[in-house]
């Protein structure tokens, strides 16, 4: 890319735009800011549809079409066909690479409820699934935030797809995008609300009390568990965590804990600040289903939280026998061993969390973390 001008445009998904400006200048490029006359080859990121805050293409992308329309020579490039081109190939397995629910819900900055119900509306799927627990394609979750993201500011579904249609080829890279928009106009509201109508977690304190769980849902007293459990799920997704806390435990009182509601009521009171009845609530989860590898991680979450740092350790490592490659468990593992002072052990959990994910913010926290032991 020698004596070239190369501008960017959308958002990366292997690294940040400082880094790509700093890649393409050791190359011998010039970086732009912005798609100009002089520009040679702009590059699309994959972080997510290349689309600005009114859905429709990014301006650069746009003058780079304006341009070529014109009998202009400016090449449009995938960001993996940049990462070829400067010679950093390494960096693709960054786009492949699967992570999950709770990865991404920090690399992205979505709640994890959040993503939770995009999975249940089947705005998202799982590209793999190792005893419950899921892995997802980073793109793929990307693209959902960016256009949802896009919907809830007002931005009509038409106008998305009238731009993702004009992306051409491009619309050929990642067609989920399409499909996923499809799921956006069905549902009207796949986000966590406040009370405001404000995207954001919800947190708190309460008093739960399960043995009186079935007066206190004032609900109809010929529920299923099922029913229960449906109602638990929906009430999550509204921000209800108290009604969903109280619904959970109905499901149990009517047809006897199940993994999956056992596991859910004990996020939820993770979330609501109850540690010690989560930890319960997970643990039954493991008794129920041994091999439920996201239950012994939040288990061990909620038994560090409760300062039962070898439980928690316990925890973990049978969480990673079930899952070795599960970068979460490595994460937790490792902290929960520098908490209690050792770091010998804690340091090949850091080094197996960065080869999962090696380039986000959180490995750079572990960076840190194997520079100081």
């Amino acid at each position: 890319m020698v004596d070239l001008e190369v501008a960017v445009t959308g958002k990366l998904a292997s690294m940040s735009r400082r880094e790509a400006r700093d890649w393409i200048v050791q190359s011998g490029a010039t970086y732009a800011a912005r798609t100009g006359k002089e520009t040679s080859v702009l590059v699309v990121g994959q972080g997510g549809p290349p689309l600005g805050e009114d859905g429709r293409l990014t301006r650069d992308l746009l003058e780079a079409r304006r341009m070529q329309s014109e009998g202009g020579s400016i090449e449009i490039i995938s960001e993996e066909e940049f990462l070829i081109r400067i010679g950093h190939e390494e960096r693709q397995e960054g786009l492949h690479r699967l992570y999950t629910t709770e990865q991404l819900s920090r690399i992205l900055d979505v709640d994890k409820r959040q993503i939770r119900t995009w999975i249940r509306h089947e705005l998202i799927r799982p590209v793999r699934v190792v005893r419950r627990l899921c892995f997802f394609d980073f793109r793929q979750v990307a693209s959902a935030k960016a256009l949802g993201q896009l919907t809830e500011s007002g931005v009509t579904p038409a106008q998305i797809r009238k731009s993702l249609s004009e992306l051409g080829t491009w619309a050929a890279s990642d067609s989920s995008a399409l499909s996923q928009l499809e799921v956006l106009e069905q549902e009207t509201d796949l986000f966590v609300r406040t009370n405001e109508g404000k995207l954001a977690e919800t947190s708190g304190q309460l008093r739960l009390d399960f043995e009186g769980a079935q007066s206190a849902a004032q609900q109809p007293s010929d529920l299923s568990g099922d029913d229960w459990f449906e109602r638990a799920i929906l009430a999550e997704e509204e921000g209800d965590l108290v009604s969903a806390a109280k619904a959970y435990g109905r499901a149990a009182v009517e047809d006897g804990p199940e993994p999956e509601s056992s596991f859910n009521l004990g996020n939820v009171l993770y979330t609501l600040g109850h540690k010690k009845d989560a930890a319960k609530w997970f643990e039954r989860a493991t008794h129920l289903d041994p091999d439920y590898v996201e239950a012994w991680n939040n288990l061990g979450n909620a038994l560090g939280e409760d300062e039962r740092y070898e439980e928690a350790i316990h925890a973990y490592r049978r969480a990673l026998i079930l899952e070795p490659l599960y970068a979460d468990a490595h994460f937790n593992l490792a902290e929960t061993l520098a908490h209690v002072q050792r770091e010998d052990e804690a340091r090949p959990h850091w080094e197996a969390y960065l080869s999962q994910d090696p380039h986000s913010a959180w490995a750079d926290v572990v960076r840190d973390r194997l520079r100081e032991t």
